[in-house]
């Protein structure tokens, strides 16, 4: 149990520093507010502030009082320069690559304000925080789809495609190595070689593989397209979330006690069927087998497909097509290295299932923790 415990700290470690951050942060809008005690307006503009916070928790403001306060009138002179501008007078109000001088009225200023909150949260800006470190707005062009970070005095540009390709391969790649997928195709692949040739095992476990693709494929397009057609999406998000976290949960379950109390398994009823169509051997029962398995292998895997479309339906600006067909490669991609290692004689049938049954409460583990932090990034609408 020591063991095990220590193991989950340290994959928890490794995902917390691995996981793509600008998508988990992408909706949070940063303000810096500029105000001097007593002004009159700034004084206005500070509970205005207050109420859009209640009203936007993804909306983050640092406030800088600067009549008092020498640091703070040095970081106004350098947020100002970064912008292209020279402080004003307070209040003075930064949102994204724009900024407000003064404070009328809640019906005035106030709705620019809030404009400029809005704008943001549909679209990607970049924080005062980033513009300074970046040097100046000119120094790091963004765009809706872009981010830019300093490091180490150079100008790094994060799309949100980018990291959606990156998210894609880790989910990918947690689905791909799911027990439940792997066991069947080692099942099929040692029922072939036991009567017949290497080179027709190959052959008919690509065919399945395939099939594979092609089914978790379609099936990514129509959780999007039932998505699209719902308007209240950010209610849904958070019925996904809830059942996601009940997944993650019984996934890390298994990890401490596999097959125990509530387990996601292959139900027990189809697997004669299953049995028949790899005991058949054919590239039409490979085809078969793949929509089958997929199909009855959902309570197993559907979790972070779920996820991951949830995510792609909340960046409209994007085609969606290429994302599903990446996640998807990633998906077969652990499938398609035991075909090529059977190929290729690297190992045998047998000590890859060996392996599978040992280690496969660690997968489980994995795909339960990845799914965890992402229920709770969904949640708390950080993504």
């Amino acid at each position: 149990m020591r063991n095990k415990i220590f193991f989950l700290l340290i994959f928890i470690f490794f995902l917390s520093i691995f996981l793509p951050k600008e998508i988990l942060a992408a909706e949070k809008v940063e303000i810096y507010f500029f105000w001097g005690q007593g002004c009159p307006h700034c004084a206005k503009e500070k509970p205005f502030l207050e109420e859009l916070k209640q009203k936007y928790p993804q909306l983050e403001i640092k406030e800088f009082e600067v009549y008092y306060s020498e640091e703070n009138q040095k970081l106004f002179q350098k947020v100002a320069q970064a912008y292209n501008t020279q402080p004003e007078g307070v209040p003075m109000t930064f949102i994204g690559k724009d900024f407000i001088v003064g404070f009328g009225s809640e019906k005035t200023t106030g709705k620019e304000i809030e404009n400029l909150i809005q704008k943001c949260l549909q679209a990607y800006c970049p924080s005062p925080t980033e513009i300074l470190a970046a040097g100046g707005i000119d120094k790091c062009q963004t765009t809706k789809e872009e981010k830019c970070i300093s490091l180490f005095g150079k100008e790094i540009k994060i799309s949100s495609q980018s990291s959606l390709l990156f998210l894609g391969i880790i989910l990918g790649l947690a689905e791909g190595i799911n027990p439940c997928m792997l066991s069947v195709l080692l099942f099929l692949l040692t029922y072939i070689l036991a009567i017949g040739s290497k080179e027709r095992a190959v052959k008919v476990g690509l065919v399945y593989v395939l099939s594979v693709f092609i089914v978790f494929s379609l099936f990514l397009l129509g959780l999007l397209k039932i998505m699209s057609l719902v308007a209240f999406i950010s209610k849904l998000k958070i019925v996904i979330a809830i059942f996601a976290f009940i997944v993650s949960l019984i996934l890390i379950k298994e990890f401490f006690a596999y097959g125990k109390w509530i387990s996601l398994e292959i139900p027990e009823s189809t697997k004669p069927t299953i049995e028949k169509l790899v005991k058949k051997g054919t590239i039409p029962s490979a085809i078969l087998l793949a929509f089958l398995s997929s199909l009855v292998e959902l309570p197993c895997t559907v979790g972070i497909p779920l996820i991951y479309t949830t995510i792609l339906a909340t960046k409209s600006k994007i085609l969606h097509i290429p994302y599903i067909m990446w996640f998807a490669f990633f998906v077969i991609f652990p499938l398609l290295i035991i075909i090529a290692a059977v190929a290729l004689a690297f190992t045998q049938v047998e000590k890859i299932e060996k392996w599978r049954l040992n280690f496969r409460k660690y997968m489980r583990l994995v795909a339960g923790l990845i799914l965890l932090i992402l229920a709770i990034a969904l949640f708390k609408g950080w993504m």
